[in-house]
């Protein structure tokens, strides 16, 4: 069971400390192999650190071969070879530590079991949540947000990884953005079981989207045309010109190249060599909405409970 993405600290974390939750994230797939991390600035503004310290714990992950940061495009997440990560031996290392410290502070072996015991009763009565999505960085963008919003442990589901599970036997409650809700339909028994999240364009894209407003024409982007369908609803309520679409499992996305405006969502997957040849690329990030994030708990508490009062 891999780890919570967000981490908070009591104090100012230091470099190993960073180093240690950015490693975990990379070996827990959180950052899979090809994704780009998120800025100093963002993971500075999360952790509760600064740039500076963040830069030097990347400094360490590319030192050890874990990634790889290319001039003005950012810090991607390479391919490992090595055997899979044993996660109790990870475990069983800082839990070691752990209890070193707490003998030498003068806790007891009986109270340090009993304190054991009370940290296991809380963390197996606590709720799960699956957040699904159709491509990493929104999975993990969309993750964080719901973990920021809520106090309960959130494990990211990918799509296309989903095959014959069913996520309400694995999961208290399964959290999907509403235009997906078809795609996990499947994939639950019970739907009283998914929260359908409310996500909307980040404002910074949709800024870009109201500048362009004396250009004739743009191209959206998406994986297939009911998403081609639905970008262009979106991009249409602040672009006032033409609006065409190309969907990039029927279409060659090679017929981009050239293109002045390109807005695309993260699930296009647009080839780096095609990216080149398009002048101008916005991309549109997704967040909670605001007040919905504002009711979220109240969501997943009401979810829990009807969950509980079903025999």
């Amino acid at each position: 069971m891999s780890a919570p993405l967000v981490t908070g600290f009591e104090l100012a974390p230091t470099v190993d400390d960073l180093h240690r939750v950015l490693l975990d994230r990379v070996l827990a797939g959180a950052y899979p192999a090809g994704s780009k991390l998120p800025s100093c600035r963002a993971l500075a503004e999360e952790l509760g650190s600064n740039s500076s310290t963040v830069d030097r714990a990347i400094g360490r992950l590319a030192a050890g071969g874990r990634v790889r940061t290319v001039p003005r495009r950012g810090t991607f997440v390479l391919e490992h070879t090595e055997a899979p990560v044993d996660a109790a031996q990870v475990v069983t290392g800082h839990l070691e530590e752990l209890l070193q410290r707490a003998r030498r502070l003068g806790v007891s072996a009986a109270e340090l079991r009993q304190l054991v015991e009370r940290s296991l009763d809380r963390v197996d009565a606590m709720p799960r949540i699956a957040v699904v999505e159709c491509n990493e960085r929104d999975l993990r963008k969309v993750t964080e947000a719901v973990q920021q919003a809520s106090n309960v442990e959130v494990q990211p589901v990918l799509l296309c990884e989903i095959g014959d599970r069913v996520l309400d036997e694995e999961f208290d409650a399964v959290a999907v953005p509403i235009f997906h809700l078809n795609d996990v339909a499947g994939a639950v028994r019970d739907l009283d079981r998914v929260l359908d999240l409310n996500l909307v364009a980040a404002p910074s894209a949709l800024r870009r989207l109201i500048a362009l407003r004396d250009l004739d024409r743009l191209v959206v982007v998406a994986p297939h045309p009911r998403g081609v369908d639905w970008m262009k609803s979106l991009v249409g309520q602040y672009f006032p010109g033409q609006i065409d679409g190309l969907a990039t499992d029927v279409e060659d996305p090679a017929l981009l190249v050239g293109e002045p405006v390109v807005v695309v969502n993260n699930a296009a997957g647009i080839p780096a060599e095609v990216e080149q040849g398009i002048a101008q690329l916005i991309s549109i990030e997704w967040e909670l909405d605001a007040r919905f994030a504002a009711e979220l708990q109240g969501r997943i508490d009401g979810t829990l409970d009807r969950k509980k009062a079903r025999p």
